[in-house]
């Protein structure tokens, strides 16, 4: 078994399907409510279930006591832009494969936005981190995310999906897009994991739905912590991926 395999069964349970916590808006929100504490709410996801997690490289080092052990680390290695930004379409690096082994990272993630203006950077972007993780053993989730108009447009995230395929990625995060998700599964020989997307009522719908349509599972942000109860929140959504 490789290194990569290995890894990926630290975020992937024996079912084949993974609940992610998504951490990392602090990297380009700033202090998000929910996200002010970043031990608290780690504390709080992981003791709810999820079996893996993406921060950015402070918060990863922050958490390591928290999440070390319990759930697999994906550290998000692209970003550079606030919410001030004129352009926060636009993800550059912010660290590297090497600095996510050194912090004990199962995995690494990359964001593009498909659609924006620099789309064709963020891309070539993917591709040099897919080669540079391959030579360590570190899977790559690519977070591919149309532009916010065609958000879920299922002809835009069915390209989102299979571009990240292309350029080599293990594991797709893309949104939900209705009754036409399963075509975008099928054209994505990769695990996809759902996005939870802005904060909604019919998430539950919608995670139930993306894994009748072949998901891999979910990769959840504000909908989990910005609950009232985020443990209990990741625990019913860890019941409703993994069944148990």
């Amino acid at each position: 078994m490789s290194g990569k395999a290995i890894r990926l069964k630290r975020i992937f349970r024996e079912d084949g399907k993974t609940v992610i916590s998504a951490m990392d808006f602090g990297g380009f929100m700033g202090p998000v409510p929910g996200l002010e504490v970043p031990k608290d709410i780690a504390k709080k996801v992981v003791q709810g279930g999820a079996d893996a997690i993406i921060v950015n490289p402070g918060f990863a080092q922050e958490a390591q006591e928290i999440y070390g052990g319990k759930a697999g680390l994906i550290m998000r290695i692209t970003g550079g832009a606030s919410r001030f930004s004129p352009d926060g379409s636009y993800h550059v690096p912010i660290s590297s494969v090497q600095e996510a082994v050194r912090q004990g990272a199962d995995a690494v993630c990359v964001m593009v936005i498909i659609g924006a203006k620099q789309e064709h950077a963020m891309l070539a972007n993917l591709g040099r981190v897919v080669e540079e993780a391959g030579k360590l053993g570190i899977p790559v989730v690519a977070e591919l995310l149309p532009e916010f108009e065609h958000s879920f447009d299922p002809e835009w995230v069915g390209v989102c999906a299979r571009l990240g395929f292309e350029l080599g990625a293990d594991v797709i995060k893309t949104y939900y897009c209705g009754e036409k998700y399963v075509d975008v599964v099928k054209s994505c020989p990769i695990p996809l994991v759902m996005a939870g997307g802005p904060k909604n009522t019919d998430i539950f719908t919608n995670i139930e739905n993306a894994l009748q349509a072949g998901a891999a599972g979910v990769a959840i942000g504000r909908n989990i912590f910005q609950a009232p109860d985020p443990h209990e929140y990741t625990r019913k959504i860890v019941e409703l991926v993994h069944g148990n």
